[in-house]
């Protein structure tokens, strides 16, 4: 099945999403964002907000070298079944990130991040069919 859209403009839009994502969590664990917005409201202290946060950017570091893999931006993994796989996986954790996200308190993450992860997970259906 051959997508609709320019992979190579969905690849970059998602980088782009992607290290916008990782500002923001440099945000929050500096203190310019409130951390009432993210992982439900359910941070306690901030040493939970710090190991939350921390998990969030690592994850975020793994998908941005996995989508520049997939648009061989970076070459140093040359198995295609590899990172195509990890696309369909990246969409699977975006899709249950977005149900997870729909389950916030906030506003902000329900309606906001909730519809980001959304069109996060689309971004990374298509770079996988494609």
């Amino acid at each position: 099945m051959e997508s609709q859209f320019n992979p190579n403009l969905v690849g970059n839009v998602l980088l782009i999403l992607l290290a916008l994502l990782v500002v923001f969590h440099l945000l929050v664990i500096i203190g310019i964002v409130p951390y009432g917005i993210v992982w439900a409201g359910k941070i306690n202290s901030r040493v939970h907000l710090l190991r939350m946060e921390s998990i969030s950017l690592v994850v975020l570091a793994l998908a941005i070298v996995l989508v520049a893999l997939r648009m061989k931006y970076l070459t140093f993994l040359n198995y295609p079944a590899v990172v195509n796989g990890g696309m369909w996986l990246l969409f699977a954790f975006f899709l249950l990130n977005t149900l997870g996200n729909l389950t916030a308190k906030s506003p902000i993450e329900k309606y906001g991040f909730g519809t980001l992860t959304i069109v996060m997970s689309l971004c990374c259906l298509v770079l996988a069919i494609s």
